[in-house]
């Protein structure tokens, strides 16, 4: 098990990634005021207390075994190469809350932004939404561009699925203009937000100008960058009732992917369906 004051400092951090208060997670066993102490390192935990921390925070003991206790480029090593990135997230998760390695922000932002992605896949768009801040303020101090253009497109997708549209509309804005001048990549993830911004804010107009402007810059680069362009233009004429065009669309986003080379595309149905801001 670990010894003070390392116990302590993961303990605190696995109750921050729980939600938890000092009271809940002391509460049926201990006292607060020990509990504090506990986290502070100035009392060492016994049996008993390991028992009902590890039965309240929902961990088996080897939670605070010695080699539980890593660095946050360890644990974003684990993360990258788990192949089931879930089972390993949470350890990534209390390494972030702890503070360790802030000397390092390539590495935080990675384990920001691999993080986010978990929480995404978890539905779980608070935590998401809480990452993403705090990865575009590290995208500013770094000062690379392309960082702060990629949080912020994010970002303004998560704000959409937790609706909160204005704020969606204003980070997507700022990431089609810092994306000017940047790879095509870049430039079509800031407008692909962009687009679902704008069509959730009632502003069709620039919803479709920004449409054409995606396909435009797509329409030379290889692979499915393209294809996917002009499948978000179909959706969002289709959603704004201009069923022929939203047709012609699909129908350049079928024939430039090929259907005999992609059989996956098979099932789909014609973009005529409700908007979906998230994906």
């Amino acid at each position: 098990m670990l010894e003070q004051p390392a116990f302590g400092q993961r303990l605190r951090a696995l109750r921050q990634e729980r939600g938890l208060s000092q009271a809940a997670l002391a509460a049926g066993g201990l006292s607060t005021g020990y509990l504090s102490r506990l986290e502070s390192g100035t009392r060492p935990p016994t049996r008993r207390v390991l028992e009902h921390l590890t039965r309240q925070l929902g961990l088996p003991a080897s939670a605070f075994a010695r080699g539980a206790s890593q660095s946050l480029s360890q644990a974003l090593a684990l993360a990258v190469s788990s192949a089931r990135i879930g089972t390993v997230a949470d350890d990534l998760a209390v390494m972030l809350h702890a503070g360790e390695d802030r000397l390092d922000p390539g590495v935080r932002w990675q384990s920001l932004w691999l993080l986010a992605a978990v929480r995404d896949e978890e539905a779980r768009y608070e935590d998401e939404h809480e990452l993403l801040v705090e990865l575009g303020e590290l995208s500013e101090t770094i000062g690379i561009t392309e960082l702060t253009v990629r949080a912020r497109a994010r970002l303004s997708r998560c704000c959409l699925l937790l609706g909160n549209t204005a704020r969606a509309h204003v980070e997507a804005r700022e990431a089609h203009r810092l994306a000017r001048g940047l790879s095509v990549y870049d430039r079509s993830a800031a407008l692909h937000a962009l687009i679902r911004a704008e069509a959730e804010t009632g502003r069709p107009d620039e919803a479709r100008a920004h449409a054409r402007e995606l396909c435009e810059i797509s329409a030379a680069e290889p692979g499915t960058l393209h294809v996917e362009a002009l499948w978000a233009a179909s959706t969002l004429h289709a959603r704004q009732g201009d069923h022929a065009e939203a047709q012609r669309l699909w129908e350049r986003a079928l024939d430039r992917l090929g259907r005999e080379q992609n059989p996956w595309l098979l099932p789909w149905t014609a973009p005529f369906h409700l908007w979906s801001p998230g994906r």
